[in-house]
């Protein structure tokens, strides 16, 4: 029994110069024509110059556009903790007083007034319940309440200061206003002692 051979009608195959063999010039120029050609190792590298240009651009473009967005996303966080810090601090240089129980009395006041006038109108029914609860801060959590008062002065003095000047001087009539009804009921009650007085003292004397 002969040994069998499974290459002996296999062609010779010839290695493909520029691999194991060094190219020669006029195949290296033929191949030129689809890309530059370099050897690392007796192994042919073909690159493409015109893809390795776009390649690098849109690399380019793309590292260029994360580099923006993580900027402008970090820039955006930066601002948003600030206002964060911002709004923290406001709400605790205004608010005074343990906000738990004060709400709760304050929540309770509105819907009191808004049972109180549930069948009023539209507008009644609005006001109402508005009026029980800020008359609620200013009787449970006074120091809150000057603290917005103050604050909703600032703002108001801030983005509309010619309503603030006309609040303003509403607001000294009507303490003026105020005095003068104090003054006159003074007047009325020391009118009213003087008018006892004399009324007494003639009763007095007509007894005598």
């Amino acid at each position: 029994m002969t040994k069998r051979s499974f290459y002996e009608d296999d062609d010779y195959i010839v290695n493909k110069p520029g691999t194991t063999t060094p190219i020669t010039p006029s195949l290296a120029q033929k191949e030129s024509v689809h890309g530059d050609v370099t050897f690392v190792d007796g192994m042919v590298i073909r690159t493409t110059p015109l893809l390795e240009k776009y390649a690098n651009a849109v690399r380019h473009f793309v590292h260029d556009k994360v580099s923006l967005w993580g900027a402008e996303l970090a820039t955006q966080q930066s601002a948003a903790r600030n206002e964060w810090r911002i709004v923290r601090r406001e709400v605790t240089d205004v608010i005074r007083e343990p906000v738990l129980p004060g709400l709760i009395y304050v929540l309770t006041a509105s819907l009191t007034g808004s049972i109180l006038v549930r069948r009023s109108n539209v507008l009644v029914r609005f006001v109402t319940p508005l009026a029980f609860g800020i008359g609620a801060v200013w009787w449970v959590m006074p120091r809150t309440f000057e603290a917005v008062g103050r604050r909703y002065g600032e703002l108001e003095r801030e983005y509309a200061p010619d309503v603030y000047v006309k609040r303003v001087e509403l607001g000294k009539d009507v303490e003026e206003f105020k005095k003068s009804v104090e003054q006159g009921v003074e007047d009325v009650k020391t009118s009213v002692l003087r008018g006892v007085h004399d009324l007494r003292k003639t009763i007095k004397e007509q007894w005598e």
